[in-house]
Parts: C-alpha cells; sequence; structure tokens
C-alpha cells in the first residue's frame, strides 16, 4: 500500500510540475507567435475607415480593432490550453502509471482511477480558489478595515445609522431586494409550470414554447431597451395647423393602451416604488422561458404508469398535476428556484440599463455601484465602505445555500435507506 501511495504521489507531482511549467510557456510562446494578428486587424480597421469614410479618429479604429484581434487570439489558444491540458495530463497519467507499476495492471489501475478525477478537477479548484475563496477573504478583511488599514467596524455601523447617509440607501435596497427575491422567483416558476402543462396539452405547444424561450435569448440590457420603448411616456400634443388639428398620440405603447395623454411623460418604471414591479416584469419576461423549459423536461420524465394508475382511481386534472407530478419534479422546481434566487441577488444590468437609480428602486447590486461613486467618510474610505455591502450580499447568499446543502444531504440519506 505504501508503494502505491508513492507511485501516486510522484505521479501526481510530475504532472503538476509538467503543468505548471509547460503550458504557461506554451500559452506565452503562442501569444508572442500571433502577435502579427493584432497587426493583421490592425490593417483590416484602417482599410474600412478609408473606404467607409468613419467618421471617427484612425487611431480609435486601430484600437478598436487591435483589441478584437487580441480578443479572438485570447479566446483561441485559451481554449487550445484548455484541449493540451487533458490530453497531456491524460497521456502522462498513463505512461507513467505503466512505467512505474511494472507491468501489473491492478496498480496500473489504481494509479490511474487515483489521479484521473484530479485532473478534470484541478482546473475548477484552483479557478474557484483564486477567483472566489482568495478575493471573498479580502473582501471580509477589507470590510472591517479603514482605509489606512486600522480594524474597525465602522463601515457596518454605517449601513445600520439612521443619521448616516447610506442608511436610507441600504434600507431600501433590502426591502427592494427581498421583493424581488419573493416575486420574481415566484412568478418565473408559476409560469414556467403553467405553460409547461398548457404546451403540451396543445399541437401547437412547441411553437408557444419556441416563442416564449425567445427572451432568454437576449441580454439583459437588450430586454431592458425593448422594455423602456414599451414603458416609455410622453408624446405629440394636438396642434392646430393650416390644415386643421393634428391629433395627440402616446409613444408609451402601454400607456397607449392605457389611455394615458401625451403630458403623462414619466417612464412607469420611474415611479415611486411601483417601478419597482415593472422592473421585475422585465427579468421575469426572460427568465420564464429557462423556467419553461426546465419544467417540460422534468414532466416528460414523470413515470407514464403513475399517471396511467391515478387515471384510473379517477384524479382530476387538478389532482394529478399537484398530487402526481409535482411531487416527483420537486427537486427540478428547486433547482430551477435557486438558480434564480442567484440570478436575481446579482442583478445589475436591468435597472442601470433604464437610470432607474433612485433610492426607491436601488438593489443591493446597484446600491455598490452607488456607494462607489456618491458615498464617502473619512477621506478613501469608499472602497471599504463598498467591501461591507459586498459581504451583506454575499450574506443573503448563506441561507440559500445553506437549504440546498440541507436537502441534497437529506436526498442521499433516503437514496442510500
Amino acid at each position: 500500500m505504501h508503494s502505491i501511495r508513492t507511485v501516486i504521489a510522484g505521479n501526481g507531482l510530475a504532472i503538476l510540475l509538467t503543468v505548471v511549467v509547460l503550458l504557461p510557456t506554451t500559452a506565452v510562446f503562442a501569444f508572442i507567435a500571433s502577435a502579427p494578428i493584432d497587426d493583421l486587424f490592425a490593417d483590416i480597421g484602417v482599410w474600412f475607415h478609408q473606404n467607409y469614410q468613419w467618421k471617427f479618429d484612425e487611431f480609435d479604429t486601430i484600437e478598436r480593432f487591435t483589441k478584437i484581434g487580441f480578443a479572438l487570439r485570447a479566446i483561441i489558444i485559451s481554449v487550445g490550453i484548455s484541449f493540451l491540458y487533458f490530453w497531456i495530463t491524460n497521456w502522462l497519467n498513463h505512461g507513467l502509471a505503466r512505467i512505474r507499476s511494472k507491468g501489473s495492471i491492478g496498480k496500473q489501475s489504481l494509479v490511474i482511477e487515483s489521479i484521473q478525477p484530479w485532473i478534470f478537477v484541478g482546473p475548477a479548484l484552483t479557478l474557484l480558489i483564486l477567483f472566489l475563496l482568495i478575493p471573498a477573504f479580502a473582501t471580509l478583511s477589507l470590510s472591517f478595515q479603514e482605509a489606512d488599514g486600522t480594524p474597525t467596524i465602522r463601515n457596518y455601523a454605517f449601513l445600520w445609522d439612521p443619521s448616516a447617509l447610506g442608511y436610507v440607501q441600504f434600507r431600501l435596497a433590502m426591502r427592494n431586494s427581498l421583493m424581488w427575491l419573493i416575486l420574481v422567483p415566484t412568478c418565473c416558476i408559476s409560469l414556467g409550470l403553467l405553460i409547461a402543462v398548457l404546451a403540451d396539452s396543445v399541437r401547437w405547444g412547441i411553437v408557444a414554447k419556441t416563442i416564449i424561450f425567445v427572451p432568454l435569448a437576449i441580454s439583459f440590457v437588450g430586454a431592458a431597451i425593448i422594455w423602456r420603448n414599451i414603458f416609455a411616456g410622453g408624446g405629440i400634443e394636438a396642434q392646430q395647423t393650416i390644415n386643421g388639428l393634428t391629433p395627440s398620440y402616446q409613444i408609451g405603447l402601454l400607456k397607449s393602451i392605457l389611455g394615458h395623454p401625451p403630458s403623462y411623460n414619466e417612464p412607469l418604471y420611474n415611479l415611486k416604488f411601483w417601478g419597482n414591479f415593472f422592473l421585475m416584469w422585465i427579468l421575469v419576461w426572460v427568465q420564464t422561458g429557462f423556467a419553461m423549459v426546465i419544467f417540460s423536461a422534468a414532466l416528460r420524465g414523470v413515470p407514464q404508469d403513475t399517471i396511467e394508475a391515478a387515471t384510473i382511481d379517477g384524479a382530476s386534472p387538478y389532482q394529478m398535476f399537484f398530487r402526481i407530478k409535482l411531487p416527483q419534479i420537486y427537486s427540478t422546481v428547486v433547482v430551477v428556484w435557486t438558480t434564480l434566487i442567484v440570478l436575481v441577488l446579482k442583478m445589475f444590468d436591468i435597472p442601470y440599463a433604464l437610470s432607474a437609480n433612485d433610492d426607491d428602486k436601488l438593489l443591493l447590486a446597484t446600491m455598490m455601484e452607488n456607494a462607489r461613486n456618491n458615498w464617502s467618510i473619512g477621506g478613501d474610505n469608499v472602497d471599504n465602505l463598498f467591501a461591507s455591502i459586498a459581504i451583506m450580499l454575499m450574506l443573503t447568499v448563506i441561507p440559500n445555500m445553506a437549504f440546498n446543502a440541507w436537502r441534497i444531504r437529506r436526498e442521499q440519506k433516503e437514496i442510500g435507506h
């Protein structure tokens, strides 16, 4: 057993050293060798600039096309390095296992099976440590410091001090975030379930589901711009001309349907308090298709014999869904709910794209940006305040993580029994 462990440790160390040295070196040489591609893209940009007579400076064109070339190089090299990593590590693992195990098939299999999972999990763990755990602990440390590094809890006290600038904004951001956390996942899951059930019962259900799924392909900023035009206000008042009276009209689609006059020019998403619900609807519109597709696949996986048994027992459609189908897709509902919760907690694009940054529409994520731009206590302490808000945002995720950990553990125990 000791010799096997020694072989496994030696194998792993050899693979680690090879990856640490070979892959970075290969990546550096690949970037150096492909550098002329940036110049090629710059020349293409100059050609477009001269032939189509673009109005902005030629220098800006060169810079933009050079960045495009570099981005393409980075993507191609990153993908290539990823494939090279898995190929080299697998080759080394199998090759070293054969050499060090001296023909023993059992030892070879043991070495390969011991190292193989780490080959695939290793990059994920590395990225998790570098870009999640280390920044999280650094942010936590920063939130308990003054700008000069002195330990303090003043940053958190500032958020809860009624006399401070941030108290009202933080309270409203917490209120709004709570509303989003309750309403958005609830609406997405309810509508997704409803559409998944109804669409499967009609012939044109596939067309309906395709149409509902399309918004998921739209970015949050794009969706915000689409609904900005629908929620817009204002228009042209009736005017007297030589040809008579020109009719007035409202440019906002929804306001026009509601019969609002052109003089009512405030967008619906800017309404005090109620504007939050119009912003929520944009996210619901985008994410309902995601919930629908997941639930549709889950409902198709419900065993047909249970449905037939319930039909024979005289179950109504209502009973069929809530007592037969829904309990069997409960885990899927929880997964979708968890995904939407995380998405809501980091929501930033939609309010920011619509400039809906009034205090009564702040979310924790948009409040972080507001704090960076507008808050200041004790000189350069804004970054520390920013860190404290980030920690508060992270704390809101913990109950969701704890619930999912408890659920997964309970399911594993049930499977074990």
